[in-house]
């Protein structure tokens, strides 16, 4: 079997975007970093979460039914930072600008993405819960480009040249 170094290291070569989870409980805002966010059925509308077992926000997405994923923009790394600490500074919102989706959830001003989700299910996965969603709402911003992670650090997307499609300049 594999070293969980060895795993970790071999999994940043996936790039990923970047997300970040909020949820309320007992009126306390919850937020967490995640990259194991991602898409499982169009019907219905379905999203597959990841999140570690030890940290403050499971235990919150554990007790309530309702959450929100912010697809993080390229000017949103500071936030990606702080919410994949374990510092004080991840549990201070008020100096993120933040709206509300019409489900009650928290989202930041500037991603690329808001969709909010209500828990249908949760798994174990190892050291994480696997929490499948039904999606209520989302919202985009086009205007903004998404952050990326890879080799543990956050990138921006090159823009691709013109309108042409990337299919047939690999396929030749």
């Amino acid at each position: 079997m594999v070293e969980a170094d060895t795993f970790r290291k071999t999994m940043r070569q996936l790039a990923s975007g970047v997300f970040v989870v909020t949820t309320r409980l007992n009126e306390r805002l919850h937020a967490t970093t995640a990259t194991a966010f991602l898409p499982l059925s169009a019907e219905p509308p379905l999203v597959l979460l990841c999140i570690h077992q030890d940290s403050d926000t499971h235990k919150a997405l554990s007790q309530t039914p309702r959450f929100g994923v912010n697809v993080l923009s390229q000017s949103q790394a500071a936030l990606s930072r702080r919410f994949a600490s374990k510092t004080p500074e991840r549990y201070r919102f008020d100096d993120v600008p933040r709206v509300s989706g019409p489900g009650g959830s928290v989202f930041f001003k500037g991603s690329v993405a808001h969709i909010e989700v209500d828990t249908v299910s949760a798994s174990a996965g190892g050291d994480h819960t696997i929490f499948i969603g039904k999606v209520l709402w989302t919202q985009t911003d086009k205007r903004q480009r998404p952050l990326v992670y890879h080799q543990g650090d956050h990138h921006g997307l090159a823009t691709l040249m013109g309108s042409e499609d990337l299919t047939s300049r690999l396929t030749g």
